[in-house]
C-alpha cells in the first residue's frame, strides 16, 4: 500500500516508521524544514530547551490561542519541521498513570507493548547537571525529584533521530520525506474513502491511506477542510500557572550567566498538581531570573475548541481552550498556587529569592491574598503547558481511523480520549506505537520489537 503521513513531530515519525517497516511505500509530508541526520544544529543537540525554541522556523510563529474565556489571546508554542515538538521541548521523560490508560479502555498488555516498542531514550540527568532552581526544589520538598529527559550521553534525541535517521536511505524508494509543504486537506471517494491529499496551491499527492499527524491544533483543521466539521471539539490542555522568581545577589546557589545550561530537571507530582523548576528563561533573560510553573495535571473542564478563521490552509485557525471553566479546576489550582507561594516563601527558597511576581508587568505574589484574588488571576492570566490534546477523539474509532473515512486514520496526541496526566511527549509517542499496530499490515511488523 501507499501511505501518506502529515506532519512529521512525535507521532507522525513513529508512523512512517511503522509502516516502512511493514512494507508500505510511506510519503511524510511536513509543513515545516526538514531536519538533517547529523548533529550540527547545536541549540537543539545541546541542554538548553529556550535555546531550541529560538533556532529560526522550529515554531509556528503565527498559531495564538485563548487559554480562558477571560484571558486575552496569545501565542501558542508548537513545534515545526522535521521532528515537531520533540526537537524544542523541555525533554520532560514521563510515562503517566497505567491506570488513566486502563479507565479509557485500553488495554494495559497493549500499553505495555507500545510503551516497549518506544525508541525514544530516557536518561537521567547528571547531579552536575541540576540548576539553581532544580536543587532549591530537591531540598524544599520530600516528594521532588530529578526527572528524566529525552537524552541520550546528555544529548538531546529528537523522534526525527529515533525513528527516521535509522531508515533514510535504507529502504530505497520506499521512504520519501516532503518538507515545506502544507496539506489543505483529505481527498474522497464518492464512498468517502480516501484517495489522497491535496497540498495548499492545489497540487495532489494520491495515496491508499492517508494518516494525520499534525498534531491537535494542525490535524482538526485539515479534517474541517476535508468536510469533516465534528473534529476540532473537546480541546485540551494542562491549566497552568507561572511564578517569576527574582533571586539575590547574595543568592548562595548563583547561576553563571555563560552556562545556563538545563532548562529544568526536577519536578514534584502529586495527587494531580506538578511543580515544574524553570532554572532560566532563556538566552535573553537576566540570571537572576527563574521560575516555578504549577499545573494541574488531571483537570475535569469539558475541554474546548479548533475551528477554522477561514478555507485558507496558511491561516491559523481560531483556538479557544477554555480551561478552568469548570469550579474544581479553578479551586484545585489555586490550592496549588498557595502551597507553591508557601514553599518559595520557607527555607531553602524564601532566604534567597528576592521577589516573586506573577506577571511580566512587575505585579507581585503578595496581592494573592486570598483564594478569590488567586482564581481571579488565574482566569485572567492562567497559562498551560503546551499539551494540546484530544481535538479529533470524538470522529475516531479505536484504531484512529476516521469515522465514516476508510482509509482515513489520525494518530497524535489530537486522538487521545482525555488528557494524559503527564507531559506529553511521551504519552503521544506510545499512542502512535499503539494505533500504528492496529492498521492494515502493520501488526505482524512489529510484535517482537522493542527499544
Amino acid at each position: 500500500m501507499k501511505w501518506v503521513v502529515v506532519g512529521a513531530g512525535s507521532a507522525g515519525c513513529v508512523a512512517a516508521r511503522r509502516l516502512v517497516d511493514a512494507g508500505h511505500h510511506v510519503t511524510l509530508i511536513e509543513a515545516g524544514a526538514p531536519m538533517q541526520p547529523d548533529h550540527g544544529v547545536v541549540d537543539i543537540d545541546g541542554s538548553d530547551a529556550f535555546a531550541a525554541i529560538g533556532v529560526e522556523g522550529r515554531t509556528f510563529p503565527d498559531v495564538v490561542a485563548r487559554r480562558t474565556t477571560a484571558g486575552p489571546e496569545r501565542r501558542y508554542l508548537r513545534g515545526r519541521g522535521v521532528g515537531g515538538s520533540s526537537a524544542v521541548n523541555g525533554m520532560v521523560a514521563l510515562r503517566g498513570d497505567p491506570a488513566l490508560y486502563a479507565s479509557w479502555g485500553w488495554a494495559p498488555a497493549e500499553v505495555e507493548q507500545a510503551w516497549a516498542r518506544c525508541l525514544i531514550p530516557e536518561e537521567r540527568p547528571e547531579d552536575a547537571e541540576l540548576g539553581r532552581t532544580d536543587r532549591l526544589l530537591l531540598e524544599a520538598r520530600s516528594d521532588a525529584e530529578v526527572c528524566p529527559l529525552t537524552r541520550r550521553n546528555g544529548r538531546r534525541v529528537t523522534s526525527a533521530e529515533a525513528y527516521l535517521w535509522p531508515i533514510l536511505g535504507a529502504v530505497g524508494s520506499r521512504f520519501e520525506v516532503v518538507s515545506d509543504r502544507v496539506v489543505d486537506r483529505v481527498d474522497f471517494d464518492a464512498s468517502g474513502a480516501a484517495t489522497g491529499v491535496t497540498l495548499a496551491g492545489g497540487e495532489q499527492v494520491d495515496c491508499d491511506a492517508v494518516v494525520l499527524a499534525a498534531g491537535a491544533i494542525h490535524s482538526p483543521t485539515i479534517l474541517q477542510r476535508s468536510g469533516i466539521t465534528a473534529a476540532g471539539t473537546g480541546l485540551r490542555d494542562h491549566p497552568a500557572a507561572g511564578l517569576l522568581l527574582k533571586f539575590g545577589s547574595d543568592s548562595r546557589v548563583q547561576l553563571d550567566p555563560a552556562r545556563r545550561g538545563l532548562a529544568t530537571a526536577s519536578i514534584v507530582n502529586h495527587d494531580g498538581i506538578q511543580l515544574l523548576a524553570l532554572n532560566h528563561l532563556g538566552v535573553d533573560s537576566p540570571p537572576e531570573y527563574a521560575m516555578l510553573l504549577v499545573a494541574l495535571m488531571r483537570p475535569i473542564s469539558p475541554g474546548g475548541s479548533v475551528r477554522l478563521r477561514s478555507d485558507d490552509p496558511m491561516e491559523p485557525p481560531i483556538v479557544d481552550f477554555h480551561l478552568l471553566s469548570h469550579a474544581d479546576d479553578r479551586r484545585r489550582l489555586a490550592v496549588a498556587v498557595r502551597e507553591a507561594l508557601t514553599t518559595l516563601d520557607d527555607p531553602p527558597f524564601g532566604p534567597v529569592v528576592d521577589e516573586v511576581f506573577i506577571d511580566d508587568r512587575g505585579t507581585r505574589a503578595a496581592s494573592l491574598d486570598s483564594d478569590e484574588a488567586i482564581e481571579a488571576w488565574l482566569l485572567e492570566y492562567g497559562a498551560d503547558y503546551v499539551h494540546a490534546s484530544s481535538s479529533c477523539a470524538t470522529v475516531l474509532d479505536d484504531a484512529g481511523g476516521v469515522i465514516g473515512h476508510e482509509g482515513t486514520y489520525v494518530c497524535d496526541a489530537s486522538a487521545f480520549p482525555g488528557i494524559p496526566d503527564a507531559n506529553t511527549h511521551l504519552p503521544t509517542t506510545m499512542l502512535a506505537e499503539r494505533i500504528a499496530a492496529r492498521w492494515p499490515g502493520v501488526a505482524g511488523a512489529v510484535e517482537g520489537l522493542s527499544s
